[in-house]
Order: structure tokens, then sequence, then C-alpha cells
């Protein structure tokens, strides 16, 4: 601060941020809802700036800030060469610095190389977790290994779940571990728009954030003497990645219902909506049914494991759920929903 005045360095600190953010290189994501209020940078993991507060917020890693924090958070310089870098190429009529701060030219990343790990060892270990830890049947966690949809890591012995192309190869594999550590993640390198699926027969895909939680409400369906493998179900291997769900859509014109059953939490059920509406727009033409349904816990699993835990009968603990987990959404959920 000592090269400005208390007067320039106010103007400094106080610059639009939207314009900090502009002379930084970022792109307003002309895609999605912008307001006065909110303005979405494109390709940012999430980050809005607010140009009614002058603060930004990333909702990747919680970072948040003025511009001054904007400007040393995406060059990783300190506060007084932020100031250079506002005064040259934000605010006019500040020539009090001695030194102008140039940016550094930004380098990408090589791009990680896929490759799935060595999983040529009976499933044992996989076994066991998902069908004693994890409560889902046996027969479903059998199929899925015999269609080469599930193996184990041979060296961590992690559980993998694959994402596969329509020829069958491998593109995206998720990961879960097997020990009371708890740990999941993906392989770096993988396509995101193929995840983890169990094909079925019928015109209606659900849609889940994890491979458990899709294995788990299958389970459900055949507690409740439904066929199970009728159905498509989808993992998005989170609340945010929705390219595979698209993707398959469009791949399998069959697909006349979607039934979004995401995690039951503020995350899972803000991810729902979002992906509503997406759809919706996206496949107007189709006249693709859309609606959102949630598990009693927090997640499929969570349910199934409760229910593992009690004596009562499968349809008396799901109650009122234990119809969405078989119906597909209808005309009336999609027009509620979509409001």
């Amino acid at each position: 601060m000592y090269k400005y005045s208390k007067e320039d360095y106010m103007k400094l600190a106080g610059a639009s941020c939207l314009d900090v953010a502009l002379a930084l290189g970022m792109t307003i994501d002309e895609g999605s809802k912008t307001t006065s209020k909110s303005v979405h940078i494109k390709d940012s993991g999430g980050l809005y700036v607010f140009p009614d507060k002058n603060n930004w917020y990333r909702h990747s890693d919680g970072a948040k800030g003025f511009p001054i924090d904007l400007v040393t958070d995406t060059l990783g310089c300190n506060r007084e060469e932020a100031l250079d870098f506002i005064a040259k190429y934000v605010v006019n009529g500040v020539y009090a610095q001695e030194t102008h701060y140039t940016p550094k030219p930004k380098t990408e990343s090589p791009k990680a190389v896929f490759a799935v790990p060595p999983h040529h060892i009976t499933p044992s270990r996989v076994i066991a977790y998902l069908i004693q830890t994890r409560g889902i049947d046996r027969d479903i966690v059998l199929s899925l290994i015999q269609h080469r949809m599930i193996a184990e890591d041979e060296i961590h012995h992690n559980c993998l779940f694959f994402g596969k192309d329509g020829d069958g190869n491998i593109k995206s594999c998720a990961l879960r571990g097997t020990t009371p550590i708890q740990f999941r993640g993906e392989v770096a390198g993988g396509d995101k728009s193929y995840s983890f699926v169990m094909k079925g027969t019928s015109n209606t895909l659900r849609v889940f954030e994890s491979p458990i939680d899709a294995m788990s409400h299958a389970t459900f369906t055949k507690l409740l003497g439904k066929d199970w493998t009728k159905d498509h179900r989808i993992s998005t291997n989170g609340c945010g990645n929705f390219n595979s769900v698209q993707r398959y859509i469009s791949d399998h014109p069959e697909i006349r219902r979607v039934s979004i059953a995401l995690d039951n939490d503020a995350a899972g059920q803000k991810a729902a909506l979002e992906l509503q509406r997406k759809l919706l727009s996206l496949y107007r033409d189709r006249h693709i049914i859309v609606g959102t349904v949630s598990p009693i816990f927090k997640d499929w699993n969570e349910d199934l494991l409760k229910y593992r835990g009690c004596s009562i009968p499968v349809n008396e603990f799901l109650a009122m759920t234990a119809a969405e987990i078989e119906n597909a959404p209808d005309e009336s959920e999609q027009q509620e929903c979509s409001m």
C-alpha cells in the first residue's frame, strides 16, 4: 500500500470485481442464468461474481473474497503485485506504482493418461464388501461382476466401477475403498461423459450419485418382488457431473422417463432440480418426462443399511417411498417438479 496514496488505494481495492475477472482472462458463462446480482464464470470450478456486493465465491473449494483476493488467487501473487495488476489493467489514472506486475502466462498441465488399475484377480474382497458391508443383494453383485462392470484392484483392493462406451471399452473408472478407511475417487484422465451404468430394457432411466446407490436401489426393487434388471440406472459419480446422463439419453432413444434419485441433502436436491430443468430443455422435442425422488435418509445405501438392521417387511419400512422405487415419474409429477 505504500506505493499508493490512500485515495488511490481505495480506488484499486474498490475496483469492479467483474472487470478484474475479465482482465484476468476469465469468460462469462453466457449459457448460464446470470443476473445483476450473480454472474457465473465459465470453466472456473463454480466461480460466481456478485456485482452488487463486489465480491466472489467459488463452489469447488469454498474460496471467496474481494477484487484483490481474486487477483492473488488466480495469479499466485502477493497483494502488492495484485494492486499493480489492477492499476495497470483495470483502473485508469493511478500511476503511483514504481513497477508494473505482468501476469505470468498460464501453462496447461499435461493431460493425465487414463489407465485402468490391474484387476485380473478374483474379486473376493469386493464381493464381501458390497454384500456384507453395503448390504447389496448377492445376485446383483455377481451379475455386475459377470458383466465386467465391477472388478477389484489387484494392488489396493479397491472396488472398481467401470464406465464403458457402446463397444464395451472402459472409458472411466470410479474407485471405492473396501477397508474401514473411507475412500472414494476416480482414475485420472477418464472420460466423464461415460460412467457406471446398469443397462435395462424399459423406457425409464434412474439417476444416482454413486454406483453403490444405484445397486442399493436395485436391491430394494428386488426385495419388493420386482424385476431389478428392467430399468436403466446410471451413476453421476457426484451430484454435478451430468455429461454422462446426457450422453446416455442421447444414445438410447427408447428412454422416455427419467427419475432423478440423488441424495437427500441440500447439494443433492439442488443438483436434482438443476438436472431436471436441463433435461426438460435439452430433450423438449422427445417429450421426456422427468421427475425427482429422494431416499428416506441421506442416500439409498443408508436406507438399505437401515432396512437390513430392522426386522419389518420392506414395504412397511419404505412406506410411501415403496411405490417410488418401482414407479416411473408420470405427467403430474413432472408438472409439479418443473414449477
